[in-house]
């Protein structure tokens, strides 16, 4: 798996976006892999009308790159999220270069929180990984958690678009030899075409289209989607921590917050703080609105909130 964006950090300026802007960074988020035809089908726009819209939303650094979504469970190694305290502030491009250089890093992310510092990481040993990483700054305090799961949600930031439901799934994810060929070039390359992944995985397109809509069926692939820089759009994005109380209560609370249209990434963890989620929000008022929702209608032990002031990935 990996974490394609670009670094991008708080403070920007609100761009302007066009109505049809907004339409097909929505649609983007909803379906990344969606054709250029259908694209502009949608939005009432020329063809050549759109490649030239998103390379304008690229240029302005809108736009950052496309993501592939998937289980956990398709991974060869464990996945785990580092919550990491350091000294406020440390965030520095040359930390950020030394931090990427590491295998096992997938992407770092850091907030205006005591656990100011966020990493996803795939390792077998974690107390390896956060020993190099203390070797590149001073680690005041740190918390391991192992993901369990994760569920994804394409994030409902313009209203010209409608949101996209999701179903929850509790379904394991199952794979072989063939889909791992085509996942892990996917992961480097989640908009490639299917003469690219046939041409590199040595697969016919026709094997390679069916395995992906079987894949995505099964909810192995959560969503072809992609990033925009929150800042520019207007955005917030807020990380919620809970201490959520039993399994059964966990998965309704799962369910819940793949209809909240502000969520994006849901994770599961093994740990007491077990279940983590993404909101992408215009104002501090959405977010205590959904919080007032799950603290009214779930058991919820302990709560941590945290605001991304900065996010990279490789």
């Amino acid at each position: 798996m990996r974490f394609l964006i670009r670094e991008t950090e708080s403070g920007k300026e609100k761009v302007k976006l066009s109505v049809k802007d907004k339409k097909l960074l929505q649609l983007l988020i909803q379906d990344s892999r969606m054709s250029i035809t259908q694209l502009a089908k949608k939005i009432g726009i020329s063809k050549p009308a759109i490649t030239q819209k998103i390379e304008s939303l690229k240029k302005r650094g809108i736009w950052l790159d496309y993501h592939l979504h998937t289980r956990p469970a398709v991974f060869d190694t464990d996945m785990y999220v580092f919550d990491i305290s350091t000294q406020l502030g440390m965030t520095t491009k040359e930390m950020n270069i030394e931090l990427l250089k590491l295998k096992e890093t997938i992407g770092v992310l850091w907030y205006n929180s005591p656990y100011n510092l966020i990493m996803a990481v795939k390792t077998s040993e974690p107390g390896e990984v956060i020993d190099k990483i203390s070797e590149i700054l001073e680690i005041k305090k740190f918390r391991i958690r192992r993901v369990k799961d994760n569920w994804f949600h394409p994030m409902h930031l313009f209203k010209e678009i409608p949101d996209k439901h999701i179903e929850f799934t509790n379904t394991k994810a199952k794979i072989d030899e063939t889909d791992k060929k085509i996942l892990n070039y996917l992961y480097g390359n989640p908009n490639t075409t299917f003469a690219e992944m046939s041409e590199k995985t040595k697969l016919s397109p026709i094997t390679i289209k069916k395995r992906l809509l079987e894949l995505e069926k099964n909810k192995t692939i959560s969503a072809f989607s992609g990033f925009v820089d929150p800042w520019l759009c207007g955005k917030e994005v807020v990380g919620i921590s809970l201490i959520v109380k039993g399994k059964k209560e966990t998965e309704k609370l799962i369910k819940h917050l793949l209809q909240v249209p502000q969520t994006s990434n849901i994770w599961e963890f093994y740990n007491e703080w077990n279940v983590n989620f993404v909101l992408w929000v215009d104002n501090q008022a959405d977010v205590n609105k959904i919080l007032n929702s799950v603290h009214s209608n779930f058991k919820i032990l302990d709560t941590e909130i945290s605001v991304l002031a900065a996010m990279i990935g490789k």
